[in-house]
C-alpha cells in the first residue's frame, strides 16, 4: 500500500493551524493596540480635563488679580497620583510658574516637544524619564475680551497651561489587558482549532480513509481473483450521511456493481470462447486426421491416372476425360495439403537463402499461367547479392500464394512487379534486428474492395469460387513464424499491393 509522507490528515491539520495561529497572533496584537489606545484616550480625556478646569481656574485668577495664588492652585492639581507636575508658561514658552519651582523663567524643552510657541490647540506629547512614561497636555491660554485691560489686543495666545501625566499604571494595566488577551486567544484557539481538526477528521479525513482502504481491498480482491471465478467483488458499506462524501461512497459502490458486472460477462464470454475453441480445436484434429486419410488415396488414384494417360493415344476421348479427372483431383489434393499445412504447421528451418534465386525460381513455377494470361512481370532488386535467412520452402510457399492471386486478379497483357530493397531502419516489432528486407508484389488487376480488405487473413475466406481461404492465412502465419510481417493494400480498379516485411537475421543467424 502506498504511504504517504505528507498526507491528507497532516496537511488539514498543518493548515488549519498555520490558519489558527495567524488568526491569533494577529486578534492578539489587534486587541492590545486597539485595548491601549482605548485606555490612552481615558488617560489623554482625564489629563486634558484637568489641564481644562486648571486653565479655568487660571483665567478666573488672573481676571480678579489673584496672582498670588497660582502657586497654591498649581500644587493643588498634583494631588491626583496620575498628574506629576503643573505648569504656566509664557506666550514664548518660558515657564512662568510651576508646581515643582524648577527650572522657573527657563524655556520649556522636551526632545519631542516642539516649540510650544507653534501649538494653536490642546495637544499631547508622550515622553519617557528615567525609564518611566509620561503624557504632557499642552493647553493654550487665548487672549479674550475680559484680558485686553492687561494684555491688549494683538496677542491670540497668552501663554500655555502644561500638565505632566504619569502613564506607568496605563501601561500596566495595558500588559494585563494583553495577557488576558493572549490567555483568551490561546483558549479560543486550541478550542477552535480541536473542534476544526476533530469535525475534518471525522467529516473527511475518516470517511475518504475507509474509502482508500475498501479500495486497497478491491484491488486485492483483483490480483488473486483468477479466470472463471464467480466470486463478486466487495462493496463498501454505506453511511446514513447525506453530504458529498455519501455521494462518493454511493458512486464508488456504482462502480463496484459495474465492475462485478463486467466481469461474471467477461467469465460467460471466456467460458463460450473456450468452448468454441475446445470444440474448433476438436474439429481442427477431425478434418486433419480426415485430410491425412484422404491424401493418401487421391495421390494413389492421381499416379494411377497418369500411367493411363501415359498410355491413352492423344487422339483418344478418354485422354480429355483421364485429364480432367487428374486436374479435379490435384485441386482436392491441393486443398488437403492446404488444410494439413493450416492444421498441423511446421516450424521454419532457417538457413540462407539468396532472395534474387528465390524468386526466379517461384517465378518459374507460375510460368504456365503467365503465358496463358500473356502477362509481363519485371523484377527490381536494391541489392543482386542480397541474402536473408528463411525457410526456403516456406517463403517460397509465401511468394507463390501472392503471385499466383495476383495473376488471377489481372486480365490478359497485364505487368506482374516484384520489388525487393533492403532498408536500414527496423520495425519496433524486429526485436533490434540490424537490417530488413521489404519484398513488394504489386499487380495493376481489379483491385479488392475496401469492406474485404479487413478479412483477407480470416482463415476460410475467399472470393474465389475454386480457392480453400486458406492461403493468405497460412501465409500470414508463415511471415510472422519468421518474425517479419505481411500487409495487403489495393485500391478498386487499379490494383493490388502485397508487402512483407522480413528481418535478414533470424536468432543471431
Amino acid at each position: 500500500m502506498l504511504k504517504y509522507k505528507f498526507g491528507l490528515g497532516k496537511k488539514v491539520a498543518v493548515i488549519v493551524l498555520g490558519a489558527l495561529l495567524i488568526f491569533s497572533v494577529c486578534f492578539a496584537l489587534l486587541a492590545h493596540i486597539t485595548g491601549y489606545r482605548m485606555l490612552e484616550k481615558q488617560a489623554q480625556a482625564k489629563a486634558g480635563g484637568i489641564a481644562e478646569f486648571g486653565k479655568g481656574i487660571l483665567e478666573h485668577l488672573m481676571v480678579e488679580g489673584k496672582r498670588d495664588k497660582l502657586k497654591v492652585v498649581l500644587k493643588s492639581a498634583i494631588v491626583s497620583p496620575q498628574i506629576n507636575d503643573v505648569m504656566i508658561l509664557d506666550r514664548n514658552g518660558i515657564i512662568a510658574v510651576r508646581s515643582t519651582n524648577k527650572d522657573i523663567g527657563k524655556k520649556f524643552k522636551l526632545y519631542n516637544l516642539p516649540d510650544v510657541s507653534a501649538i494653536s490647540k490642546e495637544s499631547f506629547f508622550p515622553a519617557v524619564e528615567n525609564k518611566n512614561h509620561y503624557q504632557y497636555v499642552v493647553n493654550p491660554v487665548f487672549n479674550k475680551t475680559k484680558c485686553y485691560s492687561c494684555h491688549g489686543s494683538s496677542d491670540k495666545i497668552l501663554g500655555y497651561y502644561v500638565v505632566k501625566a504619569s502613564m506607568d499604571d496605563l501601561l500596566k494595566v495595558a500588559q494585563e489587558h494583553r495577557s488576558l488577551n493572549i490567555i483568551l486567544t490561546l483558549i479560543i484557539v486550541i478550542g477552535v482549532g480541536v473542534t476544526i481538526l476533530l469535525a475534518l477528521y471525522y467529516i473527511v479525513i475518516k470517511p475518504v480513509n475507509r474509502l482508500k482502504l475498501h479500495m486497497n481491498k478491491i484491488g486485492n480482491e483483483v490480483n488473486v481473483s483468477k479466470t472463471y471465478d464467480d466470486t463478486q467483488f466487495s462493496l463498501l458499506r454505506e453511511s446514513k450521511r447525506n453530504d458529498e462524501i455519501s455521494d462518493l461512497e454511493k458512486a464508488f459502490n456504482k462502480l463496484t456493481n459495474r465492475l462485478n458486472e463486467s466481469k461474471t460477462k467477461l467469465n460467460e464470454m471466456q467460458q463460450n470462447q473456450l468452448e468454441q475453441a475446445d470444440r474448433m480445436f476438436t474439429v481442427g484434429e477431425m478434418a486433419a486426421s480426415l485430410a491425412h486419410e484422404i491424401k493418401n488415396p487421391i495421390s494413389g488414384v492421381i499416379g494411377a491416372l497418369q500411367i493411363f494417360d501415359s498410355e491413352t493415344q492423344s487422339g483418344d476421348a478418354k485422354k480429355e476425360i483421364i485429364e480432367e479427372m487428374m486436374s479435379l483431383l490435384q485441386r482436392v489434393n491441393n486443398a488437403v495439403n492446404d488444410l494439413l499445412s493450416y492444421a498441423r504447421p511446421k516450424p521454419p528451418v532457417f538457413e540462407t537463402i539468396d532472395v534474387k534465386s528465390l524468386i526466379n525460381k517461384t517465378l518459374s513455377l507460375i510460368t504456365p499461367l503467365q503465358l496463358e494470361k500473356n502477362i509481363n512481370y519485371n523484377v527490381v532488386l536494391s541489392d543482386e547479392s542480397l541474402v536473408i535467412c528463411a525457410d526456403r520452402n516456406q517463403l517460397q510457399q509465401v511468394l507463390f500464394n501472392l503471385m499466383l492471386n495476383a495473376l488471377q486478379a489481372m486480365s490478359s497483357e497485364g505487368t506482374l512487379n516484384i520489388i525487393v530493397k533492403k532498408r536500414e531502419s527496423i520495425p519496433e516489432s524486429f526485436r533490434g534486428k540490424e537490417n530488413s528486407v521489404e519484398i513488394e508484389v504489386i499487380d495493376n488487376g481489379q483491385g479488392i474492395k475496401p469492406e474485404t480488405l479487413p478479412f483477407l487473413f480470416k482463415p476460410f475466406f475467399t472470393t474465389k469460387h475454386k480457392g480453400t481461404g486458406l492461403g493468405l492465412a497460412i501465409s500470414k502465419r508463415i511471415i510472422e513464424q519468421h518474425n517479419g510481417s505481411i500487409e495487403i493494400t489495393s485500391e478498386l480498379g487499379k490494383g493490388t499491393k502485397a508487402k512483407i516485411s522480413l528481418p535478414l537475421e533470424q536468432n543471431g543467424k
